[in-house]
């Protein structure tokens, strides 16, 4: 997935999940969870495709590992129950969703790294963001998700201009829309 798999699906699952809990709304930051649905990219995309390719050859590395989110999610259990803030472990719980949207089982090498090994796997992609832009165009495993996804957040961003809520979600993440 792209950038907008990730968003949409991960934001619809935590929508899903706060309406079949009945959780109140506004007890989770959108925010945070946008952030945690990108989170392994923004990490490991920057340290394994550019500042350390020649180093990793691998844009999924330490952040793309159930040990990432694993120790995000323990964290934020931790918060949880001493401080009553739920935003790490948004982040741990988004993280997981992202693993299992990019389908990091078949990379079991990284998914439970180090527990094969400490180096991370040479994986054979070329340039990511050309073969990521090839199978956006060509697979539909890709683009179904991206644009699924898509709908998702514009549905999501329509709903919050036109509740005149935008000012509000920028400023709590909050979303009272339905």
């Amino acid at each position: 997935m792209i950038f907008f798999g990730h968003l949409g699906l991960t934001t619809g699952i935590i929508k899903v999940y706060e309406k079949a809990a009945h959780k109140d709304e506004g007890l989770i930051d959108y925010r945070v969870v946008l952030t945690g649905s990108l989170l392994p990219d923004i990490i490991d995309k920057p340290i394994g495709a550019f500042l350390f390719r020649n180093t990793f050859h691998n844009s999924r590395i330490f952040s793309h590992t159930l040990l990432f989110a694993g120790l995000l999610t323990l964290a934020g259990i931790y918060f949880l129950r001493k401080y009553k803030k739920n935003n790490m472990l948004l982040l741990g719980i988004c993280s997981f969703i992202h693993l299992l949207l990019d389908s990091m089982w078949e990379y079991p090498a990284i998914l439970f790294w180090p527990y094969f090994g400490w180096k991370f796997p040479v994986r054979p992609e070329g340039n990511w963001m050309q073969e990521s832009l090839l199978r956006f165009v060509t697979d539909p495993g890709y683009y179904i998700p991206e644009f699924i996804g898509f709908i998702i957040i514009a549905y999501y961003s329509i709903k919050l201009a036109k509740n005149k809520q935008l000012k509000t979600f920028v400023r709590h993440g909050t979303c009272h829309i339905d």
